[in-house]
């Protein structure tokens, strides 16, 4: 952020000295590495949506096209390339293509966007809130599962984090038409990440925030008629280049589909318009506890927001929060680019707490003390699981069957692993002991570190416990390891009607669909057949199981096996 000029409002709360700011830099570096990247490529993918976005940077790795990469050489994707093309660089700089490089991008944009975070809040409020946002971010469920994941979503978030923040600058600097070239840019990145989306919630955050400020004036500082053509150039050449390379199926695909049906319900995933509540007190849990005394704190703000520096956070929490509750297409993951507003909010209201700022801190010591209810009562239930007593089972008749399957997973997971449970289940009493105290103190500090250590613990034994657990119930990395094994290289191989995105990832090949190869075919060749289709084949003559998963996959109950057909097979396509 830059320094403040007539459109500024007060100027930040501290002077920073760029030594402090490096240090706190280095300190939000060394917690992303811990939460991002620490077992980044370890575990296998074991879901449809990491091997689907694999399958596409594949296709960049494998052919070289850059413009309109076909999934497995066949499907046209369904979302802009910027995230393949990031995980295509990471592939080509270290001359590897795995899990690792195909989630690269989103760790590292995570990162990225946590340090923005804390840049930002240390500049406008003072570096304790800065390191508040970036704990805060950093440590929300939601931001993490999107940064260990191959999804274009933490692209799409950081790209838009940067147009938020950068626009906000910008006003704050008085405008230039250079500087409102590069808005442009960065708007232009983040529709290649996902869509228009990208451009339309920055621009609707800041026309509300000029809007409330009575400073529509300002849009002159924009120079619209240069920068809006810049931001269609950017985002529209690959628009043209791709529907030029995929026709009418590109543009059903990804402007009919993607943009225009997907926030109308099209794609599914429909929610009603209070969906998004629930969603984010989970998602930011357990900094939501403290979501009521915050909006105390804006609410007694009200008539300072402005010169406080807390309006366009707001506006932009707003902003983001309501339009895509309007729109009947929901997912967790789509309100991620709130999160940074709302972490910046928390970090300029605890600054403000930890330096005694307010008469009453009883709504801050309630939310401290719930968190260490919840706290204890997690060090009770794992200690109570590890001596027999089944409380997680408990739950099991409120799940589906395939969600029951995966608690008695992580059920065997913890017993597989009592000592680490039990550190942390002491961790966890430890923390909600150190939370009743400093809460009672006002050592606000304690309570902001202890919880980040409870939660930084917690990621790291999902990603180093119980994610190499889940992907070794549901993963087909090693069925498919054998299968290339066993299959000469000149043969070809086919899926037998359905198809597995993860299968076909580790197989590194294309896959034509049975029914439109059949006609031609000639044994002997060789299938991937899912259990339920193989079972009437079994015993036919020319037809040989050579290999059956140990597996299911996530989202089935069904084996995968390896069959090959020889001379003598009669094999229906139907």
């Amino acid at each position: 952020m830059t320094e403040p000029t007539p459109h500024s409002g007060t100027p930040h709360r501290d002077g920073l000295g760029s030594f402090s700011i490096a240090v706190g830099a280095v300190l939000v570096l060394g917690l992303c590495f811990v939460l991002f990247f620490w077992g980044l490529g370890s575990v296998p993918f074991y879901d449809k949506g990491e091997p689907r976005e694999g399958l596409v940077v594949w296709e960049i790795w494998t052919t070289g096209n850059w413009i309109l990469p076909l999934r497995g050489g066949v499907d046209i994707p369904s979302k802009p390339p910027m995230f393949h093309w990031i995980a295509a660089l990471a592939s080509l700089s270290t001359g590897s293509f795995n899990e690792f490089t195909v989630r690269f991008p989103s760790a590292l944009l995570a990162t990225l966007g946590v340090l923005l975070t804390y840049l930002a809040g240390a500049r406008l409020w003072g570096q304790s809130a800065g390191i508040a946002s970036a704990i805060v971010l950093a440590t929300s469920s939601e931001w993490w599962r999107a940064a260990v994941s191959a999804r274009v979503d933490m692209t799409l978030t950081f790209f838009m984090l940067c147009t938020f923040l950068y626009f906000y600058s910008l006003y704050k600097s008085g405008g230039g038409v250079l500087k409102a070239v590069l808005l442009a840019l960065l708007a232009g990145l983040a529709t290649l990440a996902k869509g228009p989306v990208g451009v339309a919630l920055p621009g609707m955050t800041a026309l509300l925030f000029l809007w409330r400020k009575r400073d529509l004036a300002f849009i002159k500082q924009l120079h619209l008629p240069i920068t809006v053509p810049f931001c269609i150039t950017v985002a529209g050449a690959w628009y043209l280049l791709a529907l030029r390379q995929g026709g009418e199926e590109f543009f059903l695909r990804q402007i009919v589909h993607e943009i225009i049906m997907t926030p109308l319900g099209g794609a599914g995933h429909n929610h009603n318009f209070l969906y998004y509540i629930p969603a984010l007190i989970l998602g930011m849990a357990p900094w939501s506890l403290f979501f009521p005394a915050l909006a105390i704190f804006l609410y007694q703000q009200r008539r300072r927001l402005a010169e406080e520096e807390l309006l366009y956070p707001l506006i932009w929490f707003g902003a983001v929060f309501v339009v895509l509750s309007i729109a009947l297409g929901k997912r967790t993951v789509y309100i991620l680019p709130l999160y940074p507003a709302a972490a910046l909010l928390f970090g300029a209201w605890w600054q403000r707490l930890t330096e005694g700022q307010f008469s009453s801190t009883r709504p801050a010591k309630a939310a401290a003390a719930v968190s260490a209810l919840l706290l204890l009562i997690i060090a009770a239930i794992l200690v109570a699981q590890l001596l027999g007593w089944d409380f997680l089972g408990l739950v099991q008749s409120f799940l589906r069957a395939k969600d029951r399957e995966g608690l008695a997973l992580v059920s065997n997971t913890m017993d597989r692993h009592r000592l680490v449970v039990s550190i942390y289940s002491a961790l966890s009493a430890l923390a909600a002991l150190v939370l009743i105290r400093a809460a009672r103190k006002n050592a606000w500090r304690s309570v902001l570190a202890s919880l980040a250590v409870v939660m930084v613990v917690f990621f790291w034994l999902m990603q180093n416990v119980f994610h190499p657990a889940l992907a070794a119930a549901y993963s087909f990395k090693p069925f498919m390891a054998r299968a290339q094994q066993k299959v000469p290289p000149t043969a070809p191989l086919i899926f037998y009607r359905a198809a597995n995105g993860a299968a076909a990832f580790y197989a590194r090949m294309y896959f034509p669909a049975f029914e439109e190869q059949a006609p031609q075919m000639r044994p002997p060749f060789f299938l991937l057949i899912w259990e339920d289709e193989w079972e009437p084949m079994r015993g036919k003559e020319g037809l040989d199981e050579l290999d059956a998963s140990e597996t299911t996959g996530l989202e089935g109950d069904r084996r995968l096996f390896l069959v090959r057909v020889g001379e003598t097979a009669l094999l229906s396509n139907r």
